[in-house]
């Protein structure tokens, strides 16, 4: 049994694209050389919205193909489910995380900025997917696994998500309300103890990092695929997910709330900063997957782009400080065309051709083996 959502790959590139652009511009803030950085403001938090946003795409997707299979089958397959979430996320997870624990105090060497790193900690964090953790209770390790943390998220729920379809999918809908339910009381419990118990969370801030206070976002997107999967409800609802004049009305309104030319309550900031724009996302998903998006994006490049999104997002880092230091090396000039227009982009190009060569050379043989342990055929999540 096959199902297919249009439009689906390229809001997947976009993600990473977010992820990138903000931290092209963060690291040039790392250097220290003043280096131009014209859109810092506007691309401060642009990770933290393109992890939400994968968050709310991936919960869309993933429920999606549970709910089908619940339909198809009347069950859920849990093992199978957990051999394809092994074979989409581990070779690549890793492969690299491993290279990244084991030669990053070797190549900082020889970079000439040496770092000594807890090499069995960064492992332990690693193996139990468990950076997230780490980040906020452990040893701090910038710049070596710390994007990983989103991913730890993601495992970590999806340690449960077959669960919840097999023995509740009946009160499936109750079951969504209260996970978004239970991220609220998660995201007050822990701002309270940030601020009015003075844990430290290692400066880091809990609402971000702590697994249950972003299932609301994996919530939003699962909503969005209940209504999309129960047609009745999808019937009632259709003109306004259609309509081209709201579609557009709402993603000119989250660009907006992106780049904070729509001024926020402090309250929103600091409680709601992903999950407004889940809620957002879960729209302009579940528009988009319906093929009548008032923009095309099943274009190739951008299919292919998607289809790299997970590559692309785990070697973007390493590779964008490398592009940072050849550019530093090679262009010692401060000029605003090439660090603010030609350095992103060239990180956006080097990273989507790794990540290319990574899932055409090494992901994709894992992934035929997946097609093995799949029930209902779709994106590659």
């Amino acid at each position: 049994m096959k199902v297919y959502f249009k439009n689906l790959d390229g809001i997947r590139f976009i993600a990473a694209l977010l992820v990138i652009l903000q931290h092209t511009s963060e690291y040039k803030v790392d250097t220290h050389a003043g280096l131009p950085n014209t859109l810092l403001h506007q691309f401060k938090d642009f990770g933290g919205y393109g992890v939400t946003l994968f968050f709310v795409l991936s919960g869309f997707l993933i429920f999606y193909l549970l709910f089908a299979e619940h339909e198809f089958k009347k069950t859920i397959n849990v093992k199978s489910f957990y051999i394809r979430r092994v074979l989409r996320i581990w070779p690549l997870y890793f492969g690299f995380g491993l290279v990244q624990v084991l030669g990053i105090d070797w190549a900082m060497r020889h970079l000439g900025n040496p770092v000594h790193t807890p090499v069995l900690e960064n492992l332990f964090y690693l193996f139990t997917f468990s950076i997230n953790l780490q980040l906020l209770f452990a040893t701090l390790n910038r710049g070596i696994i710390e994007l990983y943390w989103s991913v730890c998220i993601e495992e970590q729920f999806y340690l449960v998500a077959p669960w919840l379809v097999k023995k509740w999918y009946k009160n499936i809908l109750y079951i969504i309300l209260g996970m978004i339910a239970l991220a609220f009381i998660f995201k007050f419990y822990m701002r309270y103890l940030d601020v009015n118990r003075g844990v430290s969370f290692n400066h880091n801030n809990p609402l971000y990092l702590f697994t249950l206070c972003r299932i609301d976002n994996f919530g939003m997107g699962i909503l969005a695929a209940y209504i999309y999967f129960n047609k009745n409800i999808y019937a009632r609802v259709e003109y306004y997910v259609t309509n081209k004049w709201i579609q557009v009305t709402v993603a000119l309104f989250t660009l907006l709330y992106m780049i904070k030319f729509i001024p926020m309550p402090r309250f929103e900031q600091d409680y709601f900063f992903a999950t407004t724009p889940s809620i957002l996302y879960a729209y302009l998903i579940l528009a988009a997957s319906t093929g009548k998006f008032f923009v095309n994006l099943e274009v190739p490049l951008l299919k292919s782009l998607g289809k790299y999104s997970y590559g692309i997002y785990v070697y973007h880092a390493v590779l964008s400080q490398l592009v940072l230091m050849v550019f530093m090396k090679f262009l010692p000039g401060k000029s605003v065309f090439t660090y603010d227009i030609i350095f992103p982009l060239t990180c956006i190009v080097v990273t989507a051709v790794v990540a290319g060569l990574s899932y055409e050379l090494y992901e994709k043989h894992f992934m035929k083996l997946k097609q093995k342990f799949t029930i209902i055929k779709n994106h590659e999540v």
